[in-house]
Parts: structure tokens; sequence; C-alpha cells
């Protein structure tokens, strides 16, 4: 009986680490165009969310299944983002030649740097709501943002944690990169966004 159960889980953990592959191996593929990887990344959420929250998974229909049915929303959501990054990095270039001893320029650089918490913050609801939740782009921003507000401490340490396999792929093997690190970013924030979006959503 215990062999039996042993032998169950190790598959199940098999079977959900080769989903987890799969997805970022899928996400890698399509993003090569640089111009699809929004709508990339929408479908990498597609195929984690059922991931973090422990329902079955069927990570190839789930991913092309949500980019078909996001990608003009993720792509829309990408462009913002590279717009607000955008705008950050050229604040900063602007601020290396400022006096950043004078008022004006604190207040400048406290305001960017606040812009970039909140925009990062809002992303950790951003994406996982546009593959559960149907809303058009200007609720599902107000929405993420008014998540990321009520919940901010968490929502920080979920964006911490998502980042860690991503800094560790840069110094691993470049094989990590390809095979887990994306995904694995994708399932800690859909795992942590959704403990509270099913709260106060």
């Amino acid at each position: 009986m215990n062999g039996r159960s042993w032998r169950g889980d190790l598959f199940e953990y098999l079977e959900r680490a080769s989903a987890l592959i799969m997805a970022n191996l899928l996400w890698v593929i399509v993003s090569l165009p640089l111009v699809t990887m929004p709508a990339a990344t929408a479908g990498l959420f597609a195929a984690t969310v059922p991931w973090a929250r422990g329902l079955p998974t069927a990570p190839l229909a789930d991913f092309f299944g949500g980019l078909r049915r996001h990608w003009l929303k993720g792509t829309a959501l990408g462009l913002i983002d590279l717009a607000i990054a955008g705008l950050v990095a050229a604040n900063l270039v602007i601020f290396r030649l400022m006096d950043l001893g004078q008022i004006p320029a604190l207040l400048s650089v406290s305001a960017t740097v606040l812009a970039a918490g909140l925009a990062l913050m809002a992303n950790v609801y951003a994406w996982p709501l546009l593959v559960i939740q149907d809303w058009p782009l200007p609720e599902l921003l107000k929405g993420s943002l008014k998540l990321a507000l009520i919940r901010p401490g968490w929502t920080l340490l979920v964006a911490v944690a998502a980042a860690c396999p991503l800094l560790l792929g840069l110094f691993l093997p470049r094989a990590v990169l390809l095979l887990a690190s994306f995904a694995a970013s994708a399932v800690i924030v859909n795992w942590g966004a959704w403990r509270v979006i099913r709260r106060y959503i």
C-alpha cells in the first residue's frame, strides 16, 4: 500500500515537472520573434494556472488555448509594461545629469521609483487575471493595481520570489532557463496572486 502510494506520488510529481518543462519550452520557442513574447506570456500563465492551484494540467492545450484567447490583451499589456520600463529607464538616464541634492530631483527620483514599484506589483495580478477573468483591459489594470495596494507586503514578497528562478537561471547552466526558470516564475506568481484574488474577487 505504502509502496503504491509512494510510486503514485512520484509519478504525479514527474507528470507535473514534465508539464512545467513543456510550458517553459513552449514559451521560449513562441517568444523567439520577440514581438510574440507578450502573447506567449499569456499562454504561459494559462498553462501554469492549473499547476499553481493543484489542478490537472494539459500544458499543450492550455498554452495554445490561452495564447489564442488572450494574445491581443496580452500584447497590449506587454506594450504598456514596455512603455513604463522605457520611461523609467529614460528618467534614470536623466537623473544621472541632475544634482540629486536638490529637492525637485529627489521628488522626481521618488516618483519614478514609486511608479516602477507599483507597475511591478500590478503585474503580479495582471497576468493571472488576464487568463482567469474576461475583463476589458482598463478594468484589468484597475483591478490589478487595487489588489496590489490591498496587499502590498505580500505582493512584493511574491514579486521577489518570482524573480529568484530567473536570477538563478542567469548563474546556472543555460539549460535551466530553457527548461524551467520562466515557467517556475509564472507558477510562483500564479500561486501568490491566487491567494489574494480568491479572497477579494
